[in-house]
């Protein structure tokens, strides 16, 4: 527990140890992203605003790209003929 407390303290250094910035994003894009989906939007909004922080966490790990999501958006897709 002291070693996973210490790496995450030091994530926050410009040092090599802790862990990656992207994954500490990542998590508190999904933290934040449980408490104002649960505890502050109204009901109707929340499948749209739990969208929106996941889709940033998934920003920060690099797994989607912003032009993956303008292609989407714009219906286009890489495997047309």
């Amino acid at each position: 527990m002291r070693k996973i407390f210490n790496n995450l303290i030091a994530s926050f250094t410009t040092d090599k140890d802790g862990y990656s910035a992207r994954k500490l994003s990542a998590f508190a894009a999904v933290v934040v992203a449980i408490y104002v989906t649960v505890k502050l939007i109204p009901i109707a909004a929340q499948i749209d605003a739990l969208y929106a922080w996941l889709g940033f966490g998934l920003l920060c790990l690099g797994i989607v790209t912003v032009e993956q999501i303008i292609n989407l958006k714009n219906n286009k897709n890489d495997n047309q003929n």
